[in-house]
């Protein structure tokens, strides 16, 4: 975005544009973003319009302001190595803060064309379906939509995924996870997903892929995240 439009609160368009520079690193983390009267001038809108704006970044988390010196770019509290397999609840807790899940929905149901193909495995075959959200701190950083084989675990559809680890349950079930095939985009959400994440309505949002196998080849997990970009920053180790 660009322009300011009158088809959306002007402080609400602001917001986004300023959000778009953060994930584009125009303005980069500890960076101070342009004044509230340089705003102004270049948007040509009031400096309430502005200070609203902003004060909806800091809410978010986004900016902080520091007085007699400006509005700085927050530094993401976690950093995720998109080159490591680890557990969500095992690097939120590496990061100092606290882990938890909330249960959204879980289902066992047909694979279909797609999951077929994923896992390798038959239309008509059952996969079982956990959709949760990821908590830091109290914190939504994550939304999860996993897939798993039905019949990799026994009583899959029973176990506590609010106080439990998926990959802790792989360990006791005696499966060792060998690689794990990641790609990362930028999307933007909307309800019911923007509330769940407390973000803006149609806000961007990292959206990671996870394809894990274990060391014997066979694809055990397939996880489509939805990660607030406030949250996270992502890495990787070139070799």
């Amino acid at each position: 975005m660009s322009k300011l439009t009158k088809e959306k609160a002007i402080y609400l368009q602001l917001a986004e544009l300023i959000e778009e520079k953060i994930f584009k690193k125009q303005y980069r983390p500890g960076q101070m973003i342009p004044s509230e009267r340089e705003l102004c001038d270049v948007y040509g809108i009031s400096r309430m319009t502005v200070r609203k704006a902003i004060d909806s970044l800091v809410d978010k988390e986004i900016l902080t302001r520091v007085q007699g010196k400006g509005t700085f770019v927050n530094r993401t509290d976690m950093n995720s190595a998109m080159d490591g397999l680890e557990s969500m609840r095992a690097f939120i807790r590496e990061s100092g803060l606290l882990p938890s899940n909330k249960v959204i929905h879980t289902a066992v149901r047909p694979a279909g064309v797609k999951y077929a193909k994923i896992f390798g495995i038959d239309e008509d075959s059952l996969i079982f379906e956990l959709f949760r959200l990821r908590l830091a701190s109290g914190k939504p950083v994550a939304m999860e939509y996993t897939r798993v084989p039905y019949d990799l675990i026994e009583n899959i559809d029973k176990y506590d995924f609010e106080n439990g680890s998926l990959y802790e349950l792989f360990e006791k079930s005696g499966f060792h996870l060998g690689r794990d095939k990641q790609t990362l985009e930028i999307v933007r959400v909307t309800a019911p997903q923007s509330n769940l994440l407390d973000v803006e309505d149609n806000a961007a949002v990292f959206m990671l892929h996870n394809t894990v196998t274990e060391t014997g080849g066979r694809v055990i997990e397939h996880t489509r995240s939805y990660i607030a970009q406030r949250a996270m920053t992502f890495s990787t180790t070139l070799t």
